[in-house]
C-alpha cells in the first residue's frame, strides 16, 4: 500500500470517529429557573444546575429538563358546609419544585418532569383538601373569614394524614408557596338571607349607637346639674360664712361697748340719751316695761330689730 492509500484510510479513519463522536454528543442548554436531570442508561446520574452541559462520546446519556419556577394552580369546586349549605368555591395554590438534588432524583423516579402530570396529581390533592376543609366550617364562617379558611386548605396538604403516611406536598416533592381563596358564591336563597342579616346588622349598629348617643347626652346633663348643684352649694356656704363672720363681728363690737359703758357710766347715759332722743323725733308715745334695759331697747329699736308695738305698756315714755 502506497503512501497517498495510508493517507486516505488514515483520514477516513479520523471522520469516522469524527462522526461517531458528533452522533454520540450529548449537550444541553438549562436555563435559570429550570434543572438537567442527567440519566444514563435509565438511571439518573444527577443533576445540572443552570449552564451549559457538554459530554462527548455518551450515547446512553439524556438531560431531562425540569421546570422549578413558582406556578400556580387555580381550582373551583362545588363543596358543602358543615351546616349542609351547598356552595361553589375557587381557590389558588401557589408552588415549585424542591430543587435539592435528592428532591429532584426521587421526583424523577416517581413523576418525571412533566408538568402535566405533576398539576394532574396536585388537584386530586387540592379537591380532597377541599372538601375536608370545608366541612369543618358552616357557610357563614367561611364567607366571613377566608384566611382561616386558606390555612386550613394549607394544613391538610401540608400534614401527613396518618401515622406512616407522607403529606401531599412531600408525596409530590413540592414546597407550597401560598394558599388563596378567590371567590365563594351561593346560592340565590342564601344569598338572599345573608343581604336581609346584613340590614339586620346594620339597623343594630344604627339602634346601638342611637343608644349611646343618648346615655352620653344623658352623662352630661347629670354632670352640669352636679356642677351647678356644687356652685350653689358653694355660693351657698359662702353666704353662711359672711353671715357669720358679720355676725360674729357685731357681738364683737357689742361687747366691746358693752365694756366701755361698764367703764364709763356717763358714756352709757349718754349713749340712752342719743337713743332715747331718736325715739321721740317721730312724736309717739312709748310703753316701756319697767324691768327693760332701756340702753339695750333703745339700741335695738335704732336698728330696727325690736318692734315696740309687742312690748308691755307698763312705762311711758314721752318727748
Amino acid at each position: 500500500m502506497n503512501l497517498q492509500s495510508r493517507i486516505a484510510s488514515i483520514v477516513a479513519l479520523v471522520a469516522v470517529i469524527l462522526a461517531l463522536g458528533a452522533a454520540t454528543t450529548r449537550y444541553a442548554q438549562i436555563d435559570e429557573g429550570t434543572r438537567g436531570i442527567i440519566v444514563t442508561q435509565g438511571a439518573v446520574e444527577g443533576v445540572q444546575e443552570p449552564g451549559l452541559f457538554f459530554r462527548l462520546f455518551a450515547p446512553f446519556t439524556k438531560v431531562e429538563i425540569v421546570n422549578v419556577r413558582r406556578q400556580s394552580r387555580q381550582i373551583s369546586q362545588s363543596v358543602a358546609s358543615s351546616d349542609k349549605q351547598l356552595y361553589d368555591i375557587e381557590i389558588q395554590i401557589d408552588f415549585s419544585r424542591k430543587t435539592a438534588p435528592e428532591a429532584l432524583r426521587a421526583m424523577y423516579g416517581r413523576l418525571g418532569v412533566s408538568d402535566e402530570q405533576l398539576n394532574a396529581q396536585l388537584d386530586g390533592f387540592i379537591s380532597e383538601a377541599l372538601k375536608t376543609a370545608s366541612t369543618q366550617f358552616t357557610l357563614d364562617e367561611g364567607l366571613s373569614d377566608r384566611g382561616t379558611f386558606s390555612q386550613r386548605i394549607r394544613q391538610y396538604l401540608t400534614t401527613a394524614p396518618g401515622e406512616g403516611q407522607v403529606a401531599p406536598v412531600d408525596q409530590l416533592y413540592i414546597n407550597l408557596e401560598a394558599v388563596k381563596v378567590l371567590d365563594i358564591n351561593v346560592g340565590e336563597a342564601y344569598a338572599k338571607l345573608l343581604a336581609e342579616k346584613a340590614n339586620l346588622e346594620v339597623q343594630i349598629e344604627t339602634e346601638n349607637k342611637r343608644r349611646q348617643q343618648i346615655e352620653a347626652e344623658q352623662s352630661n346633663n347629670l354632670f352640669r346639674a352636679e356642677q351647678e348643684a356644687k356652685v350653689a352649694l358653694t355660693t351657698e356656704k359662702g353666704r353662711t360664712a359672711a353671715a357669720l363672720e358679720a355676725a360674729s363681728r357685731e357681738s364683737q363690737v357689742r361687747t366691746v361697748q358693752g365694756q366701755s359703758f361698764r367703764q364709763n357710766p356717763e358714756l352709757l347715759r349718754l349713749r340712752e340719751r342719743e337713743l332715747m332722743v331718736d325715739m321721740l323725733k317721730s312724736g309717739n308715745i312709748w310703753f316701756v316695761d319697767p324691768n327693760t334695759n332701756l340702753t339695750l331697747l333703745l339700741d335695738k329699736m335704732a336698728n330696727g330689730a325690736v318692734s315696740p308695738q309687742v312690748l308691755q305698756a307698763t312705762g311711758v315714755i314721752t318727748p
